[in-house]
């Protein structure tokens, strides 16, 4: 729907592949608010990063249902849907990747997996509305302006989370960490200085970015609208199922990580059966046989991987540095390998016409992720965190 408002033509998979292109091009811009608010965030604190970029966050959300159709001002409506888009994830490196590495630092290590997990299930919430509200719009086609209105009522939540995030108090660990800082170095410098570290949080940020976008966003939507394998309204409502059982999943991989205290085994054993799901999959649609069941069976698996990484990646860095090499890695990341991966998957589609190609892109993935999970294992990296 939203791509049939802003995008030319005709066909659908022509409209879909301009749509996810403009989210793809969109994403050049968050390294630059990596810079930003990681030196904010690393300077000045995590939580001032927090409460500038939610601000950006809820207006460049909200600007995005005022903006007339392709129809109405043409390319124009791209260029500014592009904009909005890129203001947003600028605001994405001081807002999400700040929040993380604050309940990280605040809670300490013995509920750190579990605190992030939450986090992450929080996050799921929204997306939850959010895709509530879109299945409603698509219902009933003759209002044509509902869609808009997950994205009024996300800036709104935006301005009340404002609000609530004047109690946030920082961290003793960055806090200890401010004390004793000396001369900061440029950020040219403390990446070479951490240069290893930073290419494997790059890969890995990118490989856990890209599943989260191809299973949970991409991979329904696809079926459902391009390859035709499954009915459209199936697509929608599986939607919905597959965001409450990321969710859920959140919260169970947390407490597995805590208690179990053996992440990397965790984080290995999740992937392999991920993997396995895939090959599944892959053999079923050589009847042309979609299962859904898979398809949740791999969104549930995904946090079994996905918080112990985003930890394993946080511990990497000391605290003085952590805001930035987090975020920027995460950025770089997503600028590669997270964000284009809808974009690529459609652009493998059209030259091959083949759903198991498509599939195979997110194999690649997770072969990828699994050898550098093994690499981090192996080099049994100290952790960086102070408490």
């Amino acid at each position: 729907m939203i791509s049939k408002h802003f995008m030319p033509g005709a066909d659908d998979a022509d409209q879909m592949l301009a749509f996810f292109a403009v989210f793809s091009v969109a994403v050049i811009a968050r390294p630059f608010g990596s810079l930003v608010f990681g030196k904010i965030g690393d300077q000045a604190g995590r939580v001032a990063s927090l409460r500038v970029a939610t601000v950006i966050a809820a207006v460049s959300t909200s600007i995005i249902a005022f903006i007339p159709n392709f129809n109405t001002i043409g390319w124009f409506a791209v260029l500014f849907l592009t904009i909005c888009r890129m203001m947003f994830l600028i605001s994405l490196a001081g807002e999400i990747d700040a929040i993380k590495i604050y309940v990280a630092e605040k809670v300490g290590k013995k509920r750190r997996y579990l605190a992030n997990g939450i986090v992450s299930f929080s996050s799921q919430i929204g997306v939850l509305l959010a895709s509530i509200m879109y299945h409603v719009a698509i219902s009933m086609p003759e209002l044509t302006w509902m869609w808009k209105m997950n994205f009024l009522l996300g800036g709104a939540f935006g301005m009340v989370i404002i609000l609530l995030r004047g109690y946030l108090r920082e961290s003793d660990a960055f806090l200890k960490s401010k004390k004793k800082q000396e001369v900061d170095s440029g950020i040219v410098e403390i990446v070479l200085q951490n240069k290893r570290k930073f290419v494997l949080g790059m890969i890995v940020s990118g490989m856990l970015g890209g599943g989260y976008h191809f299973l949970v966003i991409f991979l329904g939507a696809f079926a459902g609208n391009v390859a035709d394998i499954i009915p459209p309204d199936q697509a929608t409502s599986s939607n919905v199922i597959l965001i409450s059982i990321y969710g859920i999943a959140c919260v169970l991989s947390g407490v597995v990580a805590d208690r179990i205290k053996k992440q990397n085994t965790q984080m290995i054993v999740a992937l392999i059966c991920s993997i396995m799901c895939v090959l599944e999959m892959e053999y079923k649609l050589l009847d042309n046989v979609f299962v859904k069941t898979l398809h949740y069976m791999l969104a549930f698996m995904v946090p079994f991987y996905y918080i112990p990484c985003a930890i394993k990646i946080q511990s990497l860095f000391a605290t003085n540095v952590r805001m930035r090499m987090f975020s920027l890695s995460h950025s770089v990341g997503s600028m590669f390998f997270s964000s284009t991966t809808p974009f690529i998957c459609m652009l493998i589609w059209r030259s091959s016409g083949l759903f198991a190609a498509v599939l195979g892109y997110f194999l690649l993935q997770l072969l990828l992720l699994l050898f550098a999970i093994i690499y981090i294992a192996k080099n049994d990296y100290e952790s960086m965190f102070e408490t």
